[in-house]
């Protein structure tokens, strides 16, 4: 566990670096698309979002548990896995591009659509080789990329600035040149450790995605909860709304980045010792009560200091966003827990029982969405956030405890 407290603090101020770079981006994005422009911005990247979950398949989750295992050939999982990620992208992208018209997006965020397609591909390779920077506790690696891709955006989107040329379809390109330079240096860092190559074995695929499917479908639902407020407010309200739901939830998913990294480094011993039950209880319960202190300071944090934050990213525009800041700040609280919750469920192999969490969770959110964001918009969003989040979280905890008490009772 030292090793792992050592490399999550190199993590956290390194990505605390990244992030800043993040929200001064966002800053300048806020005040030069306004809401309606950071609208359409934030609508193409949920709608995008969805290639990204499909393209996914839980093939990133099983890298790291089967690299993690004792004895495991290293090189050759990495390469099948990351070939099968190929082939997914390609399939996922090609659906995408063809629903497109029946979206019944405007041209500006259809065009918008087709430019960042490239650099949910680009991120989808990226992400897929997280596995290896966590096994091998690498994750300074990692933070360099980050802030690498975030220089190379904060930079071509200040020489437009000088030039006055801010506008949606010019920083999108930035974004795609930025994340397709973040692909290449991963992917050479990551051979670096592992000398893997691109490998097909059709039988492996196949087991693969059996025992991916329970993953990629919770994937889907988590998806659905995670994302669809937004896609479904850029429907039933205004793009203005969309903005300032978006600048919060911003906020949301810079915040919930450091309990995600931290639990990545934790997922390798947890599925390590998910059958040596003397071990896999300490590490569970000693990453929960780091993840439980680590949620109160950041929603006391958020909470108290809501204004500042949205008078940092946005200007006056953007001051409906800070009681939806304040709202979501209780999800973020509650994502804490769901991170380490999600990553047990697969190490202890319970990702079957699992599905119909995210299934209900993802029902309950578009129901209520479907029920109260016509009347309330953005605000009704934010709450049922909060109350899916919560659902979920405490029905993972409920599917993993008896599990957890029966390891200990075997002792």
């Amino acid at each position: 566990m030292s090793s792992i407290s050592r490399n999550f603090g190199i993590a956290f101020f390194s990505r605390a670096a990244v992030n800043t770079l993040g929200l001064i981006i966002l800053a300048i994005l806020t005040r030069q698309l306004g809401p309606e422009g950071f609208g359409q911005y934030s609508t193409i990247y949920a709608y995008l979002f969805f290639v990204s979950i499909a393209a996914d398949m839980g093939i990133g989750t099983l890298l790291t548990r089967e690299i993690s295992r004792e004895g495991a050939d290293e090189a050759r999982i990495t390469g099948l896995l990351v070939t099968l990620r190929l082939v997914l992208i390609g399939v996922t992208t090609a659906v995408a591009v063809a629903l497109l018209p029946l979206v019944g997006y405007g041209s500006v965020v259809t065009m918008g659509i087709l430019i960042v397609i490239l650099a949910t591909a680009a991120q989808s390779i990226t992400q897929v080789l997280m596995g290896v920077f966590q096994k091998h506790l690498r994750l300074g690696v990692v933070a360099v990329g980050d802030f690498i891709t975030r220089g190379i955006q904060l930079g071509g989107l200040l020489v437009l600035l000088k030039y006055g040329m801010v506008a949606l379809i010019p920083v999108l390109w930035i974004n795609v040149v930025a994340e397709v330079i973040h692909m290449v240096i991963t992917v050479v860092a990551a051979r670096h450790i592992i000398p893997f190559h691109l490998k097909i074995d059709v039988v492996y695929w196949k087991g693969m995605l059996r025992s991916a499917f329970p993953i990629a479908a919770s994937l889907v639902f988590t998806l659905v909860y995670f994302k669809i407020d937004t896609v479904m407010l850029s429907v039933m309200s205004s793009e203005a709304e969309v903005g300032m739901y978006s600048v919060a939830y911003k906020v949301l998913e810079v915040v919930i980045f450091f309990p995600a990294m931290y639990v990545g480094l934790i997922m390798p011993l947890l599925s390590k010792f998910a059958f040596r039950s003397s071990e896999f209880r300490p590490v569970f319960f000693r990453a929960a009560r780091r993840l439980g202190a680590g949620a109160t300071l950041t929603v006391v944090a958020l909470v108290v200091f809501a204004n500042p934050i949205i008078a940092l990213i946005g200007d006056a525009a953007f001051s409906a966003a800070v009681p939806l800041l304040r709202i979501l700040s209780i999800s973020i609280g509650i994502i804490f827990f769901g991170n380490l919750f999600g990553s047990a469920i697969i190490a202890l192999d319970l990702q079957r029982k699992g599905i119909w969490i995210y299934g209900c969770g993802a029902a309950i959110n578009v129901l209520l969405n479907l029920l109260f964001i016509p009347q309330y918009g953005a605000t009704a969003a934010a709450w049922n956030t909060v109350a899916t989040e919560l659902l979920v979280t405490l029905l993972m905890a409920r599917l993993i405890w008896p599990a957890i008490k029966d390891r200990a009772a075997r002792l």
